[in-house]
Formats: C-alpha cells, structure tokens, sequence
C-alpha cells in the first residue's frame, strides 16, 4: 500500500475538522421546521408556546379568490378577479403563492415567495409574473408581528430607469388578507394605485 504524500494526510484531517464545524454552524443557524398546521386557517403552536413568524405565514395556506382594484388615478378601471393557492414549502420556513388572474381581459400568472429572515429581523419576498422576466425582491418591517408588513423593493426599466415600489400587506382575519401597491406621485410621495383583497375560499 502506498504511502500518502507528505502532508496531505494533514491537509484531510484538516478539511475533516473544518466541514464537520462549518456542518455544525449551518445545523446551529438553521431554523426548525415548523410544525404542521392543524387546519389551514391555524398553525400548531410552537414548543415555547408563542407563534413563530413563519407560523404565523403558514396560517394562509389554502385556497383564494382574488380581487383586483386599481385605486388612485386609474379608480375608473373595473376590478379584475383571479384565484390564488398558498403551499407552505421547505420544512415551514416559507409560504409559495401560486396565482392565476385576467387583467384587463388578459390571463396573468404570478409566484410569490414569503419568509421571514431570523438573521435580520426582516420579512423577505420574491415575486414573479408572466409580464416581466424581473424577479422583484423585498424586505419588510412590521410592529405587530406581521399583521401589518410594510414591504419595499424597485423596479428597473431597460434604459436604467428605476422606480421605488412599496406593498403593504394587511392581514384582516384568518380569511382576509390585503396587498396595496404604492409608487410614487408626481410630487414624489407615496401613492396607492392597486389593492387586491384576498378571500379565502371554503
């Protein structure tokens, strides 16, 4: 048997020891999975008693209807319907919202990813559409524990352009939630232009 080179049985025994500890961080840091929900309007508690966010997320998995209003300036505009089914994925750490609606007579698909970040206090999303090949990505704050999460994420245009987009997201009921988009005005503040109410369908 041949004898290994000079210093790379060292070298093993130090990946060895440097996977096992990086192995041991990421099993330390990563969230458990949250305990399935006994009914799709409420989530189990957790081990300590209280609501985890990700819970807290889990509490919308079901089915939805959708109701899109434009507000603001384009208020004239007659509201769209669609439909929306929320899965909770990887373990409970994220919900996944699948949705299917016609807007202005023309079908529009979306995903939608929801978490809550452990490490920095932020709620995260990631939403997709069939009208854009952009993934719009956006973190959140709330004061009350998610009911109401302000989120914040751009949008960018092929010449460089870029635009500040808000959602708030307003959690009613277990079978309500809403989303209000605002984007800035002409004067630069803050303005709403679309609010979908999501109903849960039973």
């Amino acid at each position: 048997m041949e004898r290994p080179v000079k210093g790379t049985t060292r070298k093993l025994t130090l990946l060895a020891v440097v996977s096992a500890a990086l192995a041991a961080s990421a099993l330390a840091q990563q969230h458990p999975p949250a305990p399935p929900a006994t009914h799709p309007g409420q989530a189990a508690p957790s081990a300590t008693g209280g609501e985890t966010p990700q819970q807290f997320l889990a509490k919308r998995a079901g089915e939805w209807t959708r109701t899109i209003r434009f507000v603001g300036g384009n208020s004239d505009a007659a509201p769209s319907t669609g439909t929306s089914k929320i899965t909770v994925i990887l373990g409970g750490r994220f919900i996944q919202e699948q949705n299917e609606d016609v807007v202005f007579g023309r079908p529009v698909s979306g995903t939608r990813i929801y978490g809550y970040n452990d490490a920095t206090k932020q709620w995260e999303a990631a939403w997709l559409y069939t009208m854009s090949p952009a993934i719009l990505n956006l973190t959140g704050t709330s004061t009350d524990g998610g009911k109401v999460v302000d989120y914040t994420g751009a949008t960018y245009t092929a010449n460089g352009g870029k635009t500040v987009l808000r959602a708030r997201v307003r959690q009613v009921d277990n079978d309500q939630f809403v989303v209000t988009l605002y984007a800035p005005d002409r004067d630069g503040k803050d303005a709403a232009f679309q609010e979908t109410t999501y109903q849960r369908r039973k």
